[in-house]
């Protein structure tokens, strides 16, 4: 009989301890969306596919031309790392490092030949995005259009 209420009672006790932590963020992925544009002077032209972004893009960077490259949807751990292939051999690596007051906190390197030209730390709300400006490319430079979802 004692063993019965041991048993029942760490039983309750672990029941308590799960329902009171709530669920692990660690097992909550992260969503992340990185569009790579390509901004440059010279002829006016936007992406049809950048037309939600264009105006921000206008506001922000003085370019007449955005051009989009390439688009990657991640779905990342908390301090799992991802990857996107850039242009002019670049990969931009992206690791979610913490969820605070609902922002996540994602960690930006761009290497080059295993050399890191770029790194910064972002926060975005749920369902927030912003645009970071990146590396010169061709006769523009590289945009990063990085929306995320938690």
């Amino acid at each position: 009989m004692r063993s019965y209420r041991w048993a029942v009672l760490t039983v309750a006790i672990y029941t308590t301890m799960v329902t009171l932590a709530g669920p692990c963020p660690a097992a909550k992925k992260i969503h992340v969306i990185v569009k790579t544009v390509l901004a440059s002077g010279g002829q006016t032209f936007i992406d049809p596919e950048l037309s939600d972004l264009a105006h921000e893009l206008q506001s922000l960077f003085r370019y007449s031309s955005y051009r989009l490259l390439g688009k990657e949807r991640l779905a990342l751990n908390l301090k799992e790392q991802g990857m996107v292939v850039l242009p002019g051999k670049r990969v931009l690596k992206i690791t979610p490092t913490g969820i605070h007051d609902k922002r996540v906190e994602l960690e930006l390197v761009i290497l080059k030949k295993k050399k890191r030209i770029f790194e910064t730390v972002i926060q975005l709300l749920n369902h927030g995005r912003l645009v970071v400006g990146g590396p010169q490319y061709k006769k523009g430079a590289l945009l990063f259009d990085i929306s995320s979802s938690f």
